[in-house]
């Protein structure tokens, strides 16, 4: 018996359904005979007349000779139906008692029954709801053993999991709701609740990257009204104070997920209590701006308020720029993306307050000079720009004299070897001749190599770097041809780069000798629009075109398609790149000014983003304490491909120039298999 006064159905009572024990007498057996007495023992008289008695009445009519058991009727199913109805009547009432010594009792006389299962689980069910989880597991365990066809056969190992869970036995519940996994695998709900359970059981073993993993894939399953519960579980967990290196891993292997952001507003809370502003300001930042629409944002703009109130200090950033002139447009490019870099347009993300002094240089050197002169005594902790060549000669001289960092825009190469407080953040040329000859060498395996290029000293200066570029690297210059900017027809200059094999047939155009696998072409998408075609019909074909950063624009693929399928080129800057920091600056970009970036606002906006970051990561900071965190500064991932500064190059920036291809008539990225 229970403690309830209720039977404890044990294996024993599978005996009855075994065939094992001894079960009712069915019509027509004879019933075993009891040993006569003496007293009980007829004589020879009556055993006569005992016999005759026997064969004249009917079975109906035959009384009971003192000591016969009567043949007990057999049960009706429609007897069993009403006991199994009343007793599951009970236990919908609530009468949990009640019901389970009715369950028993159809168990007991109707063991054979074909709701005997039923009865089974449900006296299960009963004693777990009770909190007696050992006896409840016996009944689901001998539902499972000798019921294996049971509708109630999910119903039981799901609820035998949870005894198990309840029992503290984590492993066995795991393995139970696993085995329950390959019948359910079309049902959602089920589905969903199942990877629940193992993300609770896993949170319980105290494995919180397991279950992270069953968590969110029940999301997934989870119908939405479904969901919060799982996010309430989600959140409860991560509340946790984990490692720190847990919640980075976390953040990597959920980005762009509910679970990435609460993350780090946890990581941010670990940084602020452990007195690290600068590390809880750059881990909230980025927080912020994947979570505006989390039920949880709150909690993230008032851990902003607190640290802000930490770190009071206001940080000056100055610019010098062409906002008149000729290179306006630059200019105001350039600035657009300082402007959306300090967060000009929106609530501040900074733990400090950004200020932004703007300097006009009109692209005159002498007034980019005064620019520096003017900014140094304003305080500033560093200066964005300029841009132009001429200018940022002028103002990085200047910048020297002041001791104030200038972070150059220009692509004049040297500019950085003006001092140790000079940095170049630009696509230089020489930057564009390393990625596209290691490219075609280590990737393409092209060895050989053709050069047409304008007679300017921008063609000049891309003919000697590439030539240098790879020759150092094992490679080998063929031929070297030129035009003059006005050129429109290049049919001799093409000719004169290949030789010519006579036909055999007279009728025949003579076919091309190429000796070289890609020709180098460095020039803008115009040039090459007119180029392009003018190869193909001298029949210079199934040759790798390479080109600059003047060759992305739209244009080139609506004039020159079939002529540049297969081209590679690069840029500082691509708008349709899919990495994900990049998509979220256009995003944020088009978002605030209603039209795309391009690469002075790409160039900008990581030029002031770099050094706020930097300066974030301290308390106390300094023009020389700046200039060494930008030198030690290598896995930035910049928008214009930016990645730190190298000392060696004395202030040079390390960048990744985007790599891009004509695929299908369409530009597309070349990503790195790094």
């Amino acid at each position: 018996m229970s403690r309830r006064g209720v039977i404890l159905l044990t294996p024993f009572f599978l005996l009855l359904w075994s065939g094992c024990a001894p079960g009712p007498i069915i019509r027509g057996e004879r019933p075993p005979e009891e040993v006569p007495t003496p007293e009980t023992r007829p004589v020879a008289k009556e055993v006569k007349e005992e016999r005759a008695r026997e064969k004249a009445p009917t079975p109906e009519t035959r009384p009971l000779i003192k000591g016969e058991r009567a043949p007990e009727e057999l049960p009706t199913p429609e007897t069993i139906k009403r006991l199994y109805e009343t007793a599951l009547d009970e236990y919908n009432k609530g009468e949990g008692e009640r019901a389970s010594k009715l369950f028993q009792e159809l168990i007991i006389k109707h063991p054979h029954s074909s709701l005997t299962d039923d009865a089974l689980y449900y006296i299960g069910e009963i004693y777990l709801q009770r909190g007696e989880y050992s006896a409840a597991a016996v009944q689901f365990e001998s539902l499972l053993q000798h019921f294996p066809s049971s509708s109630k056969y999910n119903e039981a190992q799901w609820s035998l999991a949870n005894c198990y869970y309840k029992m503290e036995r984590y492993e066995e519940a795991l393995k139970t709701s696993r085995q329950l996994l390959p019948s359910v695998g079309d049902q959602p709900l089920w589905r969903g609740r199942l990877f629940t359970f193992m993300g609770e059981c896993y949170a319980t073993m105290h494995d919180p990257m397991a279950a992270l993993s069953w968590y969110d894939r029940a999301q997934r399953e989870l119908a939405p009204d479904k969901r919060k519960e799982v996010k309430e579980r989600i959140t409860t967990l991560l509340d946790q104070d984990l490692p720190p290196d847990k919640y980075k891993e976390i953040d990597i292997i959920y980005r762009g997920t509910f679970i990435a952001t609460y993350a780090g507003y946890r990581l941010a809370q670990l940084h602020f209590r452990e007195g690290r502003m600068g590390e809880a300001a750059d881990v909230l930042r980025g927080t912020l701006k994947e979570s505006s629409g989390e039920e949880f944002y709150p909690l993230l703009e008032d851990l902003w308020k607190k640290i802000q109130k930490v770190v009071k200090e206001e940080v000056v950033l100055g610019c010098i720029l062409p906002l008149q002139g000729k290179a306006r447009s630059f200019g105001i490019r350039a600035l657009y993306g300082i402007q959306l870099a300090i967060g000009a347009f929106r609530p501040q993300e900074w733990p400090f307050k950004v200020r932004l002094i703007i300097w006009d240089s009109q692209g005159d050197p002498s007034r980019a000079k005064e620019g520096v002169k003017v900014l140094a005594k304003e305080g500033v902790i560093a200066i964005i720009g300029p841009l132009l060549s001429h200018t940022a000669i002028a103002a990085a001289e200047e910048a020297e004299v002041h001791e104030v960092p200038l972070m150059t825009l220009s692509p004049l190469r040297g500019i950085a070897q003006k001092g140790m407080y000079i940095f170049q953040n630009s696509l230089t040329h020489a930057s564009q001749v390393r990625a596209l000859v290691k490219y075609a060498l280590e990737e393409l395996s092209i060895f050989t190599y053709a050069i047409l290029y304008p007679r300017n000293s921008y063609g000049l200066t891309f003919r000697r770097l590439f030539q240098q570029e790879v020759e150092i690297n094992g490679g080998e210059l063929v031929v070297a041809a030129s035009y003059t900017d006005t050129q429109t027809d290049f049919g001799d200059i093409i000719k004169g780069m290949v030789k010519y094999e006579p036909s055999e047939d007279p009728k025949e155009e003579p076919k091309p000798i190429i000796n070289f696998g890609a020709i180098f072409i460095p020039d803008d998408f115009k040039k090459i629009n007119l180029l392009a075609p003018q190869l193909a019909y001298y029949d210079i074909t199934d040759v790798q075109l390479v080109g600059t950063n003047g060759w992305n624009s739209p244009e080139l693929i609506r004039n020159s398609r079939e002529f540049v399928e297969g081209a590679i080129f690069v840029d500082g800057f691509f708008k349709d790149s899919p990495l994900p920091w990049v998509r979220y600056f256009v995003a944020e970009f088009e978002e605030t000014f209603h039209f795309s970036p391009t690469l002075p606002e790409a160039l900008g906006y990581d030029s002031t983003d770099v050094i706020l970051k930097v300066i974030s990561g301290r308390e106390l900071w300094g023009r020389k304490a700046l200039c060494k965190a930008l030198l030690s500064l290598k896995e930035y991932l910049g928008v214009s491909g930016l990645k730190g500064f190298s000392s060696d190059s004395d202030g040079e920036g390390i960048r990744r120039p985007f790599l891009l291809t004509v695929s299908h008539g369409r530009i597309r990225q070349i990503l790195s298999p790094e």
